[in-house]
């Protein structure tokens, strides 16, 4: 792709309220997934792919677990001289701050500064939540073979995929393929059994995205990007994008958790990591992961730099867990540096880093409302 052609906002400002608290101490794309990566790493991989060389992030609360991660961006080709990786915290502050008329001037002067300095002929805009490898370079190619003004991304899914999620935003598609509504679940019917669930990843030239920024600024409108392109998206002639891979709403801990051990299955697996675009992370030096004679393994994923003494089934295993002898994890995902001691039982549950088990502890939850074990938390028996 041209240098320059494409840059890129993503918007880790969704509200993570379900996902507490798992998301007390870190935006929603920071999440660990599978053993080994961030949600955030799918995403940053698909620009790595469509060499997009400016990016930003725009952060709701503390961005500290974002910049350890990417540090430099150099795992996704962004630290180069002409571009690089801007992070912007804070946003949920700024904003309380301009509605309280306690903060005066532009709100989106950190928007206007990253378009204008990318320099690139369009932008891609994205939220953190939806976990999937899209194809960045034949999106913007098939806007270019067409005469719309923007690009948006939907999949076709099952309607249960959308029921009861409020939050999300449903497209109208034309017989041509140009975007005609796009609305809330529960607002509009769902008519068949599929619908056309939007993907909240948009391509637009830079000139439209300023565009918007202006309307949003002549309303005193000071919101967040996704909300403020869904406000005014159909104001412009959208053509709609089809992504037929893989595709998850991280939108709440039972589909973290439900969308996480499904990597534990060949096909769901295959679908986002097996693909013609390979995810990118940020690597880790460790030693082997141990297994002692008595361990028990079934149907898991584990990191490197584990000890594993006991029985894990249907199990995440993350970086540095300590598994002893006679304990048993079955159906969940453990965060790096947890400590499950001899005789403790770990069942449909997501311990967040650090957490530590005590001897003949047990700490169970259920496949539909397993439990969430903050960080940093000792549980004695």
């Amino acid at each position: 792709m041209k240098k320059n052609k494409l840059s890129a906002i993503i918007n880790m400002t969704e509200d993570d309220n379900k996902l507490a608290p798992l998301t007390d101490s870190r935006p929603i794309g920071a999440l660990p997934f599978a053993c080994r990566y961030r949600l955030l790493d799918f995403t940053l991989s698909s620009l790595s792919h469509a060499d997009v060389r400016s990016a930003a992030i725009f952060i709701n609360e503390t961005g500290r677990s974002v910049y350890d991660h990417i540090r430099s961006g150099q795992a996704w080709d962004l630290d180069t001289n002409s571009g690089g990786i801007f992070t912007y915290s804070q946003m949920k502050h700024k904003k309380a701050l301009y509605e309280a008329a306690s903060r005066i001037g532009d709100f989106y002067e950190d928007h206007k500064i990253f378009i204008e300095r990318a320099n690139s002929e369009y932008v891609f805009i994205s939220g953190s939540k939806i976990l999937s490898s899209v194809n960045l370079v034949d999106m913007l190619d098939t806007f270019e073979a067409g005469s719309a003004e923007v690009m948006r991304m939907y999949a076709k899914k099952e309607k249960s995929f959308v029921e009861y999620h409020p939050d999300e935003n449903l497209l109208t598609i034309d017989d041509k393929g140009y975007v005609t509504d796009l609305a809330k679940e529960g607002v509009t019917p769902i008519e068949g059994e599929t619908v056309n669930f939007d993907m909240n990843m948009t391509i637009m030239p830079a000139n439209i995205l300023l565009e918007i920024i202006d309307k949003a600024n002549a309303e005193n409108l000071n919101d967040n990007l996704d909300q403020i392109i869904e406000k005014y998206l159909l104001d412009y002639t959208v053509q709609a994008y089809e992504h037929k891979g893989f595709v998850a709403n991280i939108d709440s801990v039972k589909a973290y958790y439900d969308t996480s051990l499904s990597m534990l299955e060949g096909e769901a697996f295959t679908s986002l990591f097996h693909t013609e675009l390979p995810i990118i992370t940020r690597t880790h030096n460790g030693a082997p992961t141990y297994y002692g004679k008595k361990a028990e393994v079934h149907n898991a994923q584990i990191a490197t730099h584990t000890d594993i003494r006991g029985k894990i089934s249907h199990s995440q295993i993350s970086r540095k867990v300590e598994v002893h002898e006679g304990a048993e994890v079955e159906n969940s995902i453990l965060f790096q540096g947890c400590v499950i001691e001899e005789g403790a039982r770990v069942k449909h549950a997501i311990l967040d880093k650090r957490v530590y088990v005590e001897a003949e502890a047990v700490v169970e939850g259920t496949p539909e409302e397993p439990l969430v074990v903050a960080k940093n938390t000792r549980i004695k028996a």
